[in-house]
């Protein structure tokens, strides 16, 4: 580069021996930059180092800027006019170089360059498994996260996770992301936003995550191990909290499928209420949707899978009884409604045609009793109560699943106990105004079972799968349309922009359509790249941003 004013910049490098100072050389406050001057800051940052700049400028021309380069050369960033002068604003650069580029024209604008180096030596290390998420206000000064993958041969994928009503969160720019499981020793990876929405994979096992800055992220952070979301176009993770309501639509349409993680903060239970395909983004034959309990790490079995042609809505509310569980998105658009309220999913409610499935808790999560008590009642009325066992494994004695179908208070029709009763056919059907089926077994116990509520006088038309059935529930064999109300599908939201003083930070989207109550917001997960720093006002960031149809 050329240097036209050799008093700004030093001809040599600067280094850590240094540790802290002024530029240019000596200046205690702004300096005037003459006419002319094209030169550049250039930082040599040792491995285990971070270096804080600190700018101080008072732009008097448009024709006048600065640029900041990042080790790999890349114009990471750069400050213009903004119509007022600023002081101190602070930026941290990771190993192993920056430069900062100054140039005016005009011989007006006044600069000063604050610099200091920091070592990450003092910083204590906190372990993590991918699958496992956490909030990234945890990743404080002095301490970094590090996040390791299920086996040696496997990388990490950073995810984070908002609500559907947050906006894209600019501090997340702030949390440096290292390539390995010491920051002192490993690559400067990126920034986690930039890592996120890339789908930049560590080169190992591990990745560690620093917050320079002491900010407060209000995003989760969710590491995958690579294989298990690298198949998919795309991938999201969302949080949501306890007596919520979600309306929203998703989709994929490209051969690669899409994969969606729900993660409660403060519930364990799911009810999926409500759900329509889009016939305009769906192929029939080979679209589908499939639920499997935690993340994609934890390769759980797909427990159930609705198909556009066999789908009816009568399948629904279905319980998911987890805080944590991903759907599995293929050739299809769907929307859907979603409560983790049970007070509004009325999920105990029977009514005629109405079809289910029932599995052990444990099979949708570790954490989890392997209990439920399920009562589906209503006195007014008389149907045919259809259950089908699909597996059942007991291996402790203790094990015990019951099953009771009846009217009034009378003596049920049906009161059978197992394992201690037989299976018989792996079938029962009876006719009552209540069915209540209840599980308490050890956490290796292994109960799917589907059933079916029909008028009186009927037999479902559901066959009878053997008690040996290995695996999934059968395949839905009925068709009927669904009617999603009106006004509950927000439009998309692509962007949100981000306007500190003397910046303007974009940051694009694809959203996971949504709205979301409590109060009612339309709101979009962030998938795309941002790089805003709220800490770092003074800087417009070169953004590249990557546009993707849900």
């Amino acid at each position: 580069m050329t240097q036209t004013t050799p008093s700004v910049c030093p001809s040599a490098p600067i280094n850590v021996s240094s540790y802290s100072g002024n530029l240019p050389v000596g200046a205690t406050n702004v300096t005037l930059i003459p006419a002319g001057t094209n030169c550049s800051f250039v930082f040599d940052i040792p491995n285990n180092y971070v270096i804080l700049l600190k700018f101080s400028i008072d732009f008097q021309s448009d024709d006048d800027f600065v640029y900041i380069y990042d080790n790999y050369d890349n114009h990471k960033y750069y400050m213009l006019h903004p119509g007022y002068a600023y002081y101190d604003d602070p930026l941290f650069m990771p190993a192993r170089s920056a430069s900062v580029k100054l140039f005016s024209a005009s011989g007006k604008t006044k600069f000063m360059l604050s610099y200091a180096y920091y070592s990450l030596g003092s910083y204590q290390q906190v372990t993590k498994n991918t699958g496992e998420y956490f909030p990234l206000t945890n990743v404080t000064r002095n301490v970094y996260y590090t996040i390791s993958a299920s086996s040696s041969s496997e990388q990490v994928l950073a995810s984070t996770a908002q609500t559907l009503s947050a906006v894209p969160d600019a501090y997340l720019h702030d949390i440096f992301v290292y390539d390995g499981d010491n920051i002192n020793t490993a690559n400067f990876l990126g920034n986690l936003d930039d890592v996120a929405a890339g789908s930049i994979v560590s080169s190992g096992r591990s990745i560690s995550l620093v917050n320079l800055y002491g900010s407060t992220p209000s995003p989760y952070f969710l590491g995958n191990d690579a294989s298990t979301v690298q198949g998919f176009n795309k991938y999201f993770a969302v949080l949501t909290t306890s007596q919520s309501w979600i309306s929203a639509s998703m989709s994929d349409t490209t051969e690669f499928g899409a994969g969606f993680t729900f993660i409660c903060l403060d519930c364990t239970t799911y009810f999926w209420t409500q759900m329509l395909y889009d016939s305009k983004f769906t192929t029939p034959s080979r679209g589908y949707i499939q639920f499997q309990g935690q993340t994609p790490t934890h390769k759980r079995e797909k427990l159930i899978t609705y198909d556009p042609n066999s789908f009816t809505q009568d399948y629904l509310p279905q319980i998911i009884p987890t805080d944590i569980f991903t759907i599995n998105l293929f050739k299809a658009r769907v929307l859907f409604n979603m409560t983790t309220a049970s007070s509004l999913a009325n999920y105990d409610a029977p009514f005629s045609g109405r079809k289910g499935y029932i599995f052990a808790p444990t099979l949708w999560t570790s954490s989890s009793a392997n209990n439920f008590n399920f009562n589906f009642r209503d006195d007014s009325q008389l149907l045919n109560y259809n259950v089908t066992f699909n597996k059942m494994s007991f291996p402790v004695n203790t094990d015990v699943l019951t099953l009771k179908i009846g009217s009034g208070s009378g003596a049920p029709t049906v009161d059978n106990q197992y394992p201690r009763d037989q299976f018989g056919s792996g079938f029962v059907s009876a006719n009552g105004n209540y069915l209540q089926v209840g599980l308490t077994a050890s956490s290796s116990a292994d109960v799917r079972l589907s059933f079916e509520m029909t008028p009186t006088g009927t037999v479902a038309s559901t066959t009878a799968a053997p008690v040996t059935t290995p695996t999934t529930p059968p395949v839905i064999v009925t068709t009927s349309p669904v009617t999603v109300p009106t006004g509950q599908t927000a439009a998309p939201v692509s962007s949100s922009t981000v306007a500190p003083p003397a910046s303007t930070v974009t940051s694009n989207s694809s959203p996971v359509t949504a709205t979301n109550t409590g109060a009612t917001v339309t709101a979009t997960v962030q998938t795309t790249t941002s790089e805003g720093s709220c800490n770092f006002p003074g800087f417009l960031l070169a953004v590249f941003v990557l546009l993707a149809f849900l």
